[in-house]
């Protein structure tokens, strides 16, 4: 008999067994690029200032925390939502005792009780409902390679039993994983075949939400006109067949977007409706995600305390519902705003709590990017010794669980210490492996600014004709994808390197 699967259209928690919790500490990585750019945009400096200190020589992992709500990683829930039922006492017993540990935030032991449970297990369609839900608890804990793994575990067994529904799912599933690890083009193969099945059986709902998740792949890739273009195509059939927590998340989205292309007015506007709905509809956590972003884009604009007003609104809800990953990305985001003040002892006190909570829950991917924030604020005052223990402890996080995009930031953002440092061989050496990371997985906004950085530390070093070389690469792509000021600083750096040959 063919299992039903429902395909949720919020980033989290759509069901009363609260499963969808996947952090947002990163806010998706689709945001990633535009943060970078959104934080170079600040840094602005006079053309004709000396090359070292432009702006995008920084490469944070995380600036601020946009908080995308994309189209969640689902379950098979006939399953799930059947499995307490079943006449099994001791398989549902295992099931519960699963699913209260993943509740409790003690994912491993819920991934143990899963996994004895897969093995008890001989039914196809089981198989591929047990495979998710192991694979959703690995991303709790940042593990994307072994959720990767269980998701495709799910697609064969989808496969077997010939299931379009659940192949359409776990196809999804692993889209998204391949995003998250800043695969983009990986991403949108799965998402693109996704979709073809979602059409094909007419099953509107998830067409609406693979078209935002594709959306969010099209924003990490520095795609915006193409990312609203799927934004809007998902708001209208969520808008057709009246799922009103969809709409929401779509226009969060799509006012992402525009506060990402520094039109602010815009993006509030947008934000609003979206917190409009989430609060007529009852959906507390994404009124706290809409809140924070609304603060971000204050912060953005910068009025810190209308910043901080409704940061600490959002740090109040997640603290309410008890979502701890959300109030761990809102200290981080708090911590930020205080950063951007110049107050870094209060800076750190924030980052510090939003560090300690990724470590009570075991959110490593969580752990991985505020350990980086804090080597950026050590960094920025100067502490070249601490910035970098708090680097590699970031970097050596990234490679344990496989985030490429994150392993690449943090190895930029240690090119750039030994660069201040003076140690240009050192620095080339860690932008160098960035700049192979970032091409690997298609990030073309993280490949141009290594490429810019390489440019600079040639251009110290007295080498004007390969620091002109590596920086007319970059101005190349920063204007292929759309990032006309980094693109105007390239241009600027140029005129200024031949000017002065």
């Amino acid at each position: 008999m063919a299992v039903n699967v429902t395909v949720f259209s919020n980033y989290l928690n759509e069901i009363n067994l609260n499963i969808y919790e996947i952090a947002t500490i990163l806010g998706g990585l689709a945001a990633l690029a535009y943060f970078i750019e959104k934080w170079n945009q600040r840094k602005k400096e006079d053309p004709n200032s000396k090359l070292a200190n432009i702006g995008y020589k920084v490469d944070k992992i995380a600036d601020s925390i946009r908080r995308f709500e994309s189209s969640p990683i689902p379950e098979v829930m006939d399953f799930v939502d059947g499995l307490p039922q079943l006449s099994d006492t001791k398989k549902r017993e295992i099931f519960k005792s699963g699913m209260k540990f993943r509740d409790e935030h003690k994912h491993l032991e819920a991934i143990n009780r899963f996994r004895l449970l897969l093995s008890m297990t001989s039914s196809d369609e089981q198989h591929a409902a047990l495979s998710t839900l192991i694979g959703n608890t690995f991303l709790l804990i940042g593990n994307q390679d072994e959720a990767l793994g269980a998701h495709k575990e799910a697609l064969r067994a989808a496969e077997r039993c010939e299931n379009l529904y659940v192949k359409s799912v776990s196809l999804g599933n692993i889209g998204l994983i391949y995003s998250d690890k800043g695969e983009a083009n990986e991403a949108l193969k799965y998402q693109q075949q996704a979709l073809a099945i979602d059409r094909e059986i007419e099953y509107r709902l998830g067409e609406a939400s693979v078209l935002g998740n594709i959306g969010l792949i099209y924003s990490a890739k520095s795609e915006a006109d193409e990312a609203l273009k799927y934004y809007h195509q998902a708001l209208e059939i969520h808008r057709e067949i009246g799922s009103r927590q969809g709409e929401a998340i779509q226009m969060g989205n799509i006012g992402l977007i525009y506060s990402a292309k520094s039109e602010a007015d815009e993006a509030l506007k947008y934000h609003h409706q979206a917190l409009e709905i989430h609060r007529e509809i009852g959906y507390r956590q994404g009124e706290a995600i809409q809140l924070g972003n609304i603060g971000l884009i204050y912060s953005d604009k910068g009025e810190a305390d209308e910043a901080l007003k409704y940061q600490q609104q959002a740090l109040e809800i997640d603290r309410e519902i008890g979502y701890r990953q959300g109030e761990a990305s809102v200290l981080g985001n708090i911590g930020t705003i205080y950063s951007e003040r110049g107050e870094a002892d209060e800076a750190l006190k924030y980052q510090q709590q939003a560090l300690e909570i990724c470590r009570k829950i075991g959110y490593r991917q969580g752990e991985a990017i505020v350990l980086g924030n804090v080597g950026i604020i050590y960094s920025e005052r100067g502490e070249a010794d601490e910035a970098l223990k708090y680097h590699h402890q970031a970097l050596e996080i990234c490679r344990e669980i496989g985030y490429r995009l994150g392993e690449a930031s943090v190895l930029g953002n240690i090119g750039l210490i030994y660069s201040a440092k003076s140690e240009a061989d050192e620095a080339l050496k860690y932008h160098h492996q960035a700049l192979e990371i970032c091409r690997e997985i298609g990030f073309r906004l993280g490949e141009a600014n290594q490429l810019g950085n390489i440019g600079l530390i040639y251009n110290d070093k007295g080498e004007a004709d390969e620091a002109l070389k590596y920086l007319v690469q970059a101005l190349k792509i920063f204007r292929i994808i759309g990032a006309e000021h980094l693109a105007n600083q390239s241009l600027n750096n140029i005129k200024a390197i031949k000017n002065k040959k």
